[in-house]
């Protein structure tokens, strides 16, 4: 007999709460990364701080439309609704946006660093008889599909994709590119086994530097034990 597995529940919390959760993100680990790499230290953003940046606009206006604010500075509304509905011309997609839940959160424990981590998903589509689906939108710049998917590697979206399926036990992941740019192209890419493993090599080890921040190289352990140190997390 299988055994039998419970997902963690998906919570809907609006993106501050979700922010101040003592867990540690995807995009937590991003920032360890750059310290690994000696990139300089992302700024912390959040929507309710002023302007939004164009692919949290794009993806308010996707996902949670009703709550979408015209106006705001810097932004071409007319731009952003025209890549909504570039996506909903894929009928697949389009029925996922119907079915599936916009922007989830979710707690969990990562079972092989023990570690309290929490991750917010564009969309999970939970169908009876389908596949456990989680769908991530990315604005993109990419001249072609096969560029996009290049960039997936490059950019992590594959640790993003491992980080998520595995915490929900998902079926699938799909990562859809969204150009910002002419010829305004829609881009999914099923991401595959090879790219989950990958990924998963590199959440694991960022996790396991946070545990022990002191294994960093020497010429960046200044850098790495500051992001750990502003995650505020330390033990």
């Amino acid at each position: 007999m299988p055994e039998l597995f419970r997902r963690p529940d998906l919570l809907r919390l609006d993106y501050d709460t979700y922010r101040a959760l003592p867990a540690v993100a995807n995009s937590d680990l991003s920032r360890l990364r750059d310290a690994l790499d000696g990139r300089p230290p992302r700024p912390q953003t959040s929507p309710s701080n002023g302007a939004l940046e164009f692919g949290t606009a794009f993806h308010t206006a996707l996902l949670e439309p009703d709550t979408y604010v015209p106006g705001q500075p810097g932004l071409n509304d007319t731009l952003i609704w025209w890549l909504v509905d570039g996506v909903k011309m894929n009928s697949q997609l389009a029925e996922m946006l119907e079915q599936g839940t916009p922007e989830p959160s979710c707690l969990f424990t990562e079972p092989e660093t023990d570690t309290l981590c929490k991750l917010r998903a564009d969309l999970v589509v939970d169908v009876p008889g389908q596949p456990y689906t989680i769908i991530d939108f990315k604005t993109t710049i990419a001249r072609d599909a096969e560029h996009f998917r290049s960039q997936c590697t490059v950019y992590d979206y594959d640790r993003q994709a491992a980080f998520y399926t595995d915490a929900l036990k998902a079926d699938r992941f799909i990562l859809v590119g969204v150009q910002k740019i002419e010829p305004f192209g829609v881009f999914p890419v099923e991401v595959t086994e090879l790219m989950l493993h990958e990924g998963r090599q590199k959440y694991q080890r960022l996790l396991r530097l946070l545990k022990a921040p002191a294994t960093a190289p020497s010429y960046r352990a200044e850098a790495v034990q500051a992001a750990v140190d502003a995650l505020g997390l330390g033990e």
